[in-house]
């Protein structure tokens, strides 16, 4: 081979190489122009925290125990068209010693001794009712406690309240009560006309129910 040959076969290879880079740069533009635009990036979605919930007032509370006119109807007890209120007290350990006390408390309050029905009646002032204290022991006759010599032991006693007006039941039902409470100090528990044992909680709801 000669010199001249060889030039013209290098040219040759030279511009086919350029041939094909040019080709192959062509056809990248073109893919480029074709190819779809790429997308934006999508915002970020942040959620908004829902707004707190107002605090709500709390419920007034509800006072525990029971009303002090349901308290004031458990001592009543209603016999035709007379409005009656009964309690009992009961002596734990009853003998002589209780009878010389319970007699004191009697004469505390003026009792008077009815001989023909054998029990006592008390008349507080200013409460618009009597009590008539009996044996809570049936028939209800207690003994004359005021007199002297020895009488026969009282277990316990009944106090029933006579109204005189029946729209004071409600009122001054402190004499009731301090005698009561006064009596079962010596030993004994207070009982309603059903025989259910009384609290002295229900004592002062009954002084509250009070007008």
């Amino acid at each position: 081979m000669d010199i001249t040959s060889g030039a013209m076969l290098l040219a040759g290879v030279a511009l086919a190489m350029g041939g094909s880079a040019l080709g192959l740069s062509w056809y990248l533009r073109r893919g480029a122009r074709q190819a779809p635009p790429a997308e934006p990036d999508a915002p970020a979605v942040t959620r908004e925290a829902p707004p707190a919930a107002e605090p709500r007032p709390a419920p007034p509370p509800t006072a525990s125990g029971p009303e002090p006119e349901a308290v004031a109807r458990r001592f009543r007890v209603a016999s035709a068209d007379d409005v009656r209120q009964c309690l009992f007290v009961v002596l734990d350990w009853p003998g002589l010693d209780t009878n010389r006390r319970l007699r004191r408390k009697l004469e505390e309050l003026d009792a008077v001794y009815d001989a023909r029905q054998r029990v006592y009646n008390i008349r507080p002032p200013r409460t618009g009712y009597r009590m008539v204290i009996a044996n809570s022991t049936p028939p209800g006759a207690l003994p004359p406690l005021h007199e002297e010599g020895e009488h026969p032991v009282v277990e316990g006693i009944s106090i029933l309240v006579h109204f005189r007006n029946k729209r004071r039941v409600a009122h001054s039902p402190d004499a009731l009560i301090d005698f009561t409470l006064g009596v079962a100090a010596l030993g004994g528990k207070i009982l309603d006309a059903e025989r259910r044992e009384i609290s002295d909680e229900e004592f002062e709801q009954l002084r509250r129910a009070a007008p």
